[in-house]
């Protein structure tokens, strides 16, 4: 008989059309039109490449000279300079083949044509010459005895940053619309939770009234129509992840087979809150319509719209990302893309949290419903 019912299930599942959108279709849709629209931004404006400057010697100076070697040279180098007449310098400026223009003298001067990443660290590196060249004037005034160990500690370079290895990470800040496109898919596993308890519970339809008079074990019938609910949700999620990762080609961080466990906690916790939802005295539009409102508010809140919402919250109100099981799933993405697995494993019992509550106010509901 469970075999029987979880068959039926999984056939009858498929029949309800906004589950069919919003579990099987709107997740593809939504991240190929991510992907299309915020493919390469990182690569052509957050990744670090040498930045091409155009050198116009005006006059003679050596510390100038010394500073642009420097910043050019070596698999590190943050420059590619090169010397130039002032008018082919502002031929290739125009052309944006270069990014700035410096000109050297007895003091430097920088011309850009736009602003941007870019410009910003060129007018940096041009702020720090001139306090240095500052710097150095006011020691050889009052403090000449210091001139050389000044200049010596300018001329080394410390580093007060250590950089960590974040195993298998994708430092992309756009990965995060994506790590909420999951969390959504997740919370939409709740369509077919909700569809599910509506006609088992003879409060809420037709179908739940005849089969509360079947004689089939209750118990045995949520089960198995559970389990069939969250195997397709499930494979639905992972369909999801294969898709991003081999067809798009997305860098999720690695770690997934402790991705494909966040994914069957994250579409078990979405079908108890469609449980939760479904036991209520509505009907089952206006349960399909709260939960698409509920979702992608969640959803909101862990950055599916705009990124930095979940870190503001964070920061400000921590407790809306604790109860907020989007965000839960949200993070434990970073997490595993960190390796900080400490986080990925709270988040993973908070989730475990999360359903054993709205489990028990699903069966709280049930009881209400039938004492009515």
């Amino acid at each position: 008989m469970f075999w029987h019912l979880f068959r039926y299930q999984c056939k009858i599942t498929f029949r309800v059309k906004e589950l069919i959108f919003w579990t099987s279709i709107f997740p593809f849709a939504l991240s190929t039109f991510m992907y299309l629209a915020f493919s390469n931004i990182f690569e052509t404006t957050e990744k670090m490449k040498d930045i091409p400057v155009a050198i116009v010697e005006e006059g003679e100076n050596v510390a100038a000279d010394s500073m642009f070697n420097a910043l050019s040279d070596g698999e590190d180098a943050l420059l590619v300079a090169k010397e130039m007449t002032q008018k082919g310098a502002e031929e290739k400026l125009e052309e944006e083949e270069v990014k700035g223009i410096f000109y050297v003298s007895t003091s430097l001067r920088l011309q850009v044509k736009e602003n941007g990443m870019e410009q910003t660290i060129l007018q940096m590196i041009l702020k720090q010459y001139q306090q240095n060249c500052t710097l150095l004037l006011d020691v050889s005034i009052h403090h000449p005895e210091k001139i050389h160990d000044v200049i010596q500690a300018i001329q080394q370079e410390r580093n007060y940053i250590v950089e960590e290895k974040m195993g298998g990470s994708n430092p992309d800040n756009i990965i995060s619309y994506f790590y909420a496109i999951f969390a959504m898919t997740c919370m939409f596993a709740s369509f077919s939770g909700c569809s599910m308890i509506h006609n088992v519970q003879s409060y809420t339809s037709e179908l739940g009234r005849r089969k509360s008079v079947a004689p089939v074990s209750k118990l045995k019938e949520i089960l198995s129509e559970f389990a069939a609910s969250e195997l397709i949700q499930f494979f639905l999620a992972c369909l999801v992840l294969f898709y991003t990762t081999f067809v798009l080609k997305l860098n999720l961080g690695g770690n997934y087979g402790k991705i494909v466990l966040l994914l069957f906690v994250g579409t078990s916790m979405g079908n108890m809150v469609g449980i939760c939802i479904g036991s209520l005295r509505l009907t089952l539009e206006a349960k399909i319509g709260s939960l698409v409102g509920i979702g992608l508010g969640l959803c909101f809140l862990a950055d599916l719209m705009v990124s930095g919402i979940r870190a503001f919250i964070q920061e400000h109100a921590p407790i809306v990302n604790a109860i907020n099981p989007a965000s839960r799933i949200v993070d434990s993405f970073y997490a595993l893309n960190m390796d900080l697995m400490g986080r990925y494993w709270r988040n993973i019992g908070g989730m475990l949290v999360l359903t054993v509550i709205f489990l028990v106010i699903s069966v709280c509901l049930g009881k209400g419903g039938k004492k009515r």
